[in-house]
């Protein structure tokens, strides 16, 4: 009785834990999909009708946008041809 109750315990310890990393799947998906409206709406900003200093804000922004989108991964790269001088 005492085998059977042991077994029962791991397999919900098993279980739990099995739907504690399906959560977290679930948690990092929407987590991304929010990221992903967000850098969509801030590179569809239009800011002809902006002051200079707001203008600035959203070009930043659009920076961080395309530093994220295109060097995802850990390794350095160069984007100089992000910076303003560039232009």
């Amino acid at each position: 009785m005492q085998t059977m109750r042991i077994e029962m315990d791991i397999k919900q310890q098993e279980h739990d834990r099995a739907m504690e990393l399906e959560y977290a799947k679930e948690r990092e998906y929407v987590r991304q999909e929010k990221i992903e409206k967000n850098d969509r709406e801030t590179m569809a900003m239009y800011t002809t009708h902006m002051s200079p200093e707001t203008k600035q804000f959203w070009k930043l922004e659009r920076r961080d946008v395309m530093r994220r989108r295109l060097f995802r991964d850990d390794e350095p790269s160069n984007t100089d041809w992000l910076n303003d001088q560039n232009h």
